[in-house]
């Protein structure tokens, strides 16, 4: 059984929704079985298991279960990077708290994700008409503009070429379907809280420990169905 099975358990769409059947036996798990199981990996894994559940919804509180323990992993690596060091506490927590909370924000973002609209401040209107780049909703969707959340789009050189649709991963978003945060965007929120970190720090120093923040994220995840799977097995 892996992470995506407790997805469909907690969203049922079968005839049965107490029993989950996988792939690796013909036997089948019951309620007990699964809430037994996601128990053990969450202990065994518990900041791989927080996110996957944050990111799938499947938990109010594992949103702020895994920004705590996120938090912790980067306090620890914050000691290798000397401009954190020089900060005193307080300021330092603070920029940290925000770059943790981004990188968690970047790691469950996905196609269908919304956030408020840029041209129009959230409002819908500009200018007294409806904004046009959400028109008039308020929110826009994180899908990428190119391949539209599909993480393909079509070659059209190649299609001209071929006389058929070619595809390719899409360059804009690298496959994913959406765009990551820019990191002009977390820059700035840290400027709000510390003014002893400049833009070219940022981008040659800090901007690495939130990208590694991100990795951390999905590699706690993978750890978290690698136990879920020794656990079902």
């Amino acid at each position: 059984m892996n992470l995506e099975g407790l997805v469909k358990f907690h969203s049922p769409r079968s005839l049965h929704p107490g029993t989950l059947f996988t792939r690796a036996s013909p036997d089948s798990l019951s309620t007990a079985d699964v809430m037994a199981a996601a128990g053990m990996a969450q202990r065994r894994a518990s900041l791989g298991y927080a996110a996957f559940a944050a990111k799938m919804n499947l938990s109010k509180r594992a949103g702020a279960q895994a920004v705590s323990l996120l938090m912790a992993a980067a306090q620890k690596e914050a000691t290798r990077y000397p401009v954190l060091c020089k900060l005193p506490a307080r300021e330092c927590e603070a920029v940290l708290k925000i770059i943790v909370i981004y990188a968690f924000l970047d790691f469950a973002r996905s196609a269908a994700t919304e956030m408020p609209c840029v041209a129009c401040k959230g409002t819908g209107q500009q200018k007294g008409k409806l904004c046009k780049k959400c028109a008039g909703k308020k929110v826009v969707r994180a899908a990428c503009n190119d391949c539209k959340g599909r993480g393909v789009a079509v070659n059209r050189l190649k299609s001209h070429l071929q006389g058929v649709p070619v595809y390719h991963h899409c360059k804009r978003c690298g496959g994913r379907g959406f765009e990551r945060i820019a990191s002009t965007v977390v820059y700035r929120a840290i400027a709000q809280v510390s003014d002893a970190i400049s833009l070219d720090t940022w981008n040659k120093s800090l901007k690495h420990l939130s990208g590694y923040l991100i990795t951390s994220l999905e590699k706690e995840v993978s750890w978290a169905e690698k136990q879920l799977q020794l656990i079902t097995r």
